[in-house]
């Protein structure tokens, strides 16, 4: 521990961390209560699964929609009061509002294609689809009608996830793109094309572009299957950190990949699907660097997780027909304790937390 602690140390120093970032609230939350973690149970009747963080209590509620997500992160988002949740195989999202210790569904907004992601930023709604990046403006606990649709690069089906930074909305594809997107906020009209390009590195290090994270101006973006993670600042990848290596096996088989991302102040958590564990980076505004491996092991290979002030949600596979929700407490020092893993019926879909 005093090892990792002091290697932790001198990686920042070293790297000059230039803004004192903050771990990630959640706007307008009550913080009284007891967090609830979210996750969609994914199936034909989609449903969503709303945990208790303190007593472990489920509930399921009905989105009223068709599951049917996959290869993606993202698919539940939340902002405040609210949460969204993609039906994939209805093109809807269902938009949810906080009662208590529980979710219910309050609207449902209809996408031109199959939703995969969704995320709040600039007074919208963003929804990654398989073509398409959709936008719907977000009045206090009210959302209105799509006001901004865009083409994306390639548009194959390959969506992975969109999330917003200070410069608009990004979004990525595994086929091999990561794309920007204008969306204007304080009422103007939402997302618009055509997507610029953000130039990936020369093959073989541009494998499948995954998960992301941002902050401000900064976004932290896997490319999973080089084992890879880069920062993009004004569509430029300024700095590139390798994972833990070797990543493929002596056959070729992948056995670690960084898939998809979580912030928590200077601390980037990673989902190693492959590896069934979570990667730590340290991160600054011009900077990412590896620095450490199995700083939590899961039951299964994970597929999405989600921070919210000191605790951190990640879901996995699991095995047979459930998967697994993990719930961890995050020290200052970016340490990981574990506080209870509970299995859910079906292939989950989606990670975040609300206040």
């Amino acid at each position: 521990m005093l090892k990792e602690r002091s290697r932790a140390g001198m990686a920042l120093a070293l790297f000059a961390l230039t803004c004192a970032l903050a771990a990630p609230a959640a706007f307008g939350a009550d913080k009284s209560r007891a967090p609830l973690f979210l996750t969609a149970t994914n199936g034909s009747t989609n449903y969503l699964a709303v945990i208790d963080t303190v007593t472990r209590e489920t509930d399921y509620v009905p989105t009223g929609g068709a599951g049917g997500a996959s290869g993606n992160a993202g698919g539940v988002a939340v902002q405040g009061e609210l949460a969204a949740v993609v039906n994939y195989g209805s093109l809807s999202v269902t938009i949810f509002m906080r009662q208590g210790n529980t979710m219910q569904p309050v609207q449902t907004v209809k996408t031109t294609t199959a939703p995969l992601s969704v995320a709040f930023g600039h007074n919208h709604l963003v929804v990654l689809c398989a073509s398409t990046a959709e936008s719907f403006p977000v009045y206090g606990n009210t959302v209105g009608s799509n006001d901004g649709i865009a083409q994306l690069l390639i548009g194959d089906g390959s969506s992975a996830q969109i999330t917003t930074y200070t410069g608009g909305a990004i979004y990525s594809e595994k086929s091999g793109s990561i794309g920007l997107l204008n969306l204007e906020t304080e009422g103007s009209p939402g997302i618009s094309g055509p997507s610029v390009r953000v130039m990936l590195p020369a093959a073989p290090n541009n494998n499948t572009p995954f998960g992301m994270a941002a902050d401000g101006a900064n976004v932290y973006v896997t490319i999973a299957h080089s084992d890879l993670q880069v920062l993009v600042v004004n569509g430029q990848i300024v700095s590139t950190a390798t994972g833990p290596t070797p990543f493929t096996s002596q056959q070729g088989a992948i056995t670690h990949a960084p898939c998809w991302n979580a912030l928590f102040g200077h601390f980037l958590f990673s989902a190693d699907s492959p590896g069934q564990q979570l990667l730590r980076y340290l991160v600054s505004d011009s900077n990412i660097f590896f620095d450490k491996a199995s700083v939590a092991t899961l039951p299964g290979a994970p597929t999405d997780l989600a921070v919210q002030n000191n605790l951190l949600g990640v879901i996995d596979g699991g095995s047979g027909g459930n998967s697994d929700v993990s719930l961890f407490d995050v020290s200052s020092e970016g340490e990981l304790a574990l506080r209870f893993t509970l299995k859910i019926a079906g292939p989950i879909n989606g990670a975040a937390l609300i206040q």
